[in-house]
């Protein structure tokens, strides 16, 4: 887990117990008192119950204040004035305790303790406020937003924010965690959904508290208000001083208003094999975590949803269980979401992946020519209305001929020299094509995300290339410099959205992006040209991380600068694998010359022995 969000999930527990402790002083289960530390009269909670029944075990006393002392631990109902009702008439004692109220005398370590197990027997691990913090977390990592900038523009009045998080549940998930915790800062807070009548007033007297009122945009029903109507309504907001908060999560994306707007812009891939590792070690720890990964790396983490989170992971309940129910939960949404899908399409796809490299020529070239069948013609006329990506499609050289236009066999990842662990992976992936082909192995199981570093001339593209031949499937080739040709920044986003598009028209293929170190990394929002660079790099983010469907798809990109790519990028689930190619040593050179002489390399070699060189 890293540091941000331990940070954030430490704040959610500390506010959580901090509201837990006052809630028990209100209900008469633990008092106030004043304490001189170093000249300072400070307040200090102490218990109002004898502590000696604790027996130091932790877990064994959260339990047995949970069971005995409940009712302290509730929050008071209130009456018509919106005050707590049990303030003149608290829960009854229990027997064994009411007789133990005054003279205590217990030392300050041991009051302490008790303090402290009951925040903690009362703090309710609220699975979907974890998740949903964990995700914030991973969205202020990718958009390169520092905590520091966020928490300045929550200080001041009127902040915009807009949220895009693709993760089924977040749009009421985060205002809830705004608006039902004391999470957010400068709070509490109210929310007034945008479309209903916003009120005149920057504060709010709501269940017996001033809370912060800001205006609530939610995607989903930003489509009941118009143009001009959400322009009034941020107008109105803004004026009165108070904070607007648009959360998407779908592709949809915030209403323009808003994001034109935006003090801050946070997006989100969604839930992956890492959040789930976080969030499993936020309720079970590190070490049942560890104990477990190679069962959570099974979990199609991409179909879940924050609600199957919930109903999975419940505290108490073991950790094999929680995985189980979150694998079976993944299928099950995953075949749903299968069935959903039209027929025909996924009948294409099947027949496109069991055919032969030398059917998927003909039916390639019949596309192009306009010589198939109805089905055919129909995507190939889809295809050319589509814009133009730049993009390259290399079919496979036939296993039994020769380069062409060069007296030389093909090259083949099994003939290089030089390429050690780059080499390897490629060789496994073939290995791993042909059992998914076969129906054996599920796609998701695969490595199938590649970046490959080196300096200028170490083979790079010849690299692609020979994969291309040794797994008998197309080569996809292109660069960010070919994407960055678009004159506006949507052309751009396009070129990009429309290069995986072709390439899962392909599938199975491999898409071999050159120059991948130019996409840049995502920037303060204050730089110049930020949205810029931000947008783009985002948008690669969301087509590596599965939220485009992108099955079939070998990602390999290249650069001469690894450490110039945003790290989000590298992550996993993205271009996980990195793998450099150094300069070639005396063994491979060898190996590259004896490739490109190919015949003539005996000639060569009786050249210079005749000439009296060592054979």
């Amino acid at each position: 887990m890293d540091r941000l969000s331990s940070f954030l999930l430490r704040r959610l527990r500390h506010v959580q117990r901090r509201e837990i402790r006052r809630l028990a002083v209100r209900n008469g289960l633990l008092m106030m008192t004043t304490a001189i530390v170093d000249g300072h009269v400070v307040g200090r909670y102490v218990p109002a119950f004898d502590p000696s029944h604790l027996t130091g075990e932790v877990e064994r006393d959260r339990q047995w204040v949970r069971d005995r002392l409940a009712a302290f631990l509730i929050d008071a109902p209130q009456d018509a004035s919106g005050r707590p009702a049990l303030l003149s008439a608290g829960p009854v004692w229990p027997k064994q305790l009411r007789r133990r109220l005054v003279g205590i005398g217990t030392d300050d370590d041991a009051l302490a303790y008790a303090v402290r197990v009951v925040a903690e027997a009362g703090e309710v691990l609220g699975i979907k406020t974890m998740a949903t913090v964990l995700l914030l977390a991973a969205a202020m990592e990718e958009s390169g937003v520092e905590l520091r900038d966020l928490v300045a523009c929550l200080r001041q009045p009127a902040g915009v924010f807009a949220v895009q998080v693709f993760v089924e549940g977040f749009e009421r998930a985060l205002p809830h965690l705004v608006e039902d915790t004391p999470f957010v800062p400068f709070g509490p807070y109210v929310g007034m959904a945008a479309d209903f009548t916003f009120v005149d007033e920057l504060w709010s007297y709501v269940e017996g508290q001033a809370k912060r009122v800001f205006l609530q945009i939610p995607v989903a029903k930003s489509y009941r208000l118009s143009s001009s109507a959400m322009r009034a309504q941020l107008l109105w907001a803004l004026a009165q001083g108070s904070p607007v908060l648009a959360v998407a999560e779908t592709h949809q994306g915030v209403p323009d208003q808003v994001d034109l707007t935006s003090d801050v812009r946070l997006t989100g891939g969604g839930i992956n094999i890492t959040f789930l590792a976080d969030l499993l070690e936020a309720v079970y720890g590190h070490d049942a975590v560890s104990r477990h990964d190679g069962l959570i790396a099974v979990i199609d983490a991409g179909a879940l949803t924050l609600d199957d989170l919930a109903i999975a992971v419940r505290p108490g309940r073991p950790i094999l269980s929680s995985i189980e129910a979150l694998v079976g939960l993944a299928v099950h949404n995953r075949e749903e979401r299968d069935n959903e899908k039209d027929k025909g399409d996924a009948a294409s796809l099947r027949r496109l992946i069991t055919q032969s490299p030398s059917e998927r020529a003909t039916q390639s070239s019949q596309d192009r020519s306009g010589k198939g069948d109805s089905a055919s013609s129909s995507a190939g006329n889809r295809r050319s209305k589509a814009k133009p990506t730049g993009a390259e499609v290399i079919q496979p050289v036939p296993a039994d001929g020769e380069t062409p236009g060069k007296c030389r066999p093909p090259l083949l990842v099994e003939t290089l020299t030089g390429y050690g662990a780059a080499k390897d992976w490629a060789l496994g992936v073939k290995a791993d094509l042909a059992d998914y082909l076969a129906g054996d192995l599920a796609w998701s199981d695969m490595s199938t995300k590649l970046l490959l570093s080196g300096p200028p001339g170490t083979g790079k593209t010849t690299f692609a290339r020979a994969m291309c031949n040794s797994l008998r499937i197309p080569l996809v080739v292109t660069s960010v410099s070919t994407w960055l040709q678009g004159e506006y920044l949507n052309a751009v986003l396009d070129r990009m959205a429309n290069t995986f598009a072709e390439a899962r028209a392909q599938a199975p293929c491999i898409l071999f992006i050159d120059e991948i170190d130019g996409i840049g990394t995502r920037v303060s929002a204050s730089r110049q040209y930020a949205d810029y660079w931000n947008a783009c790099v985002n948008k690669l983010l969301e087509l590596l991380d599965g939220a485009v469907k992108s099955e079939g798809v070998i990602v390999v990109g290249a650069t001469n600068r690894p450490n110039e790519i945003d790290e989000a990028i590298r992550r996993s689930g993205r271009l996980e694998t990195h793998i450099d190619i150094p300069r070639p040593d005396i063994p491979a050179l060898a190996g590259i010359l004896a490739h490109h002489l190919g015949a003539d390399l005996d000639v060569v070699a009786k050249s210079d022995t005749q000439d009296g060189g060592q054979p």
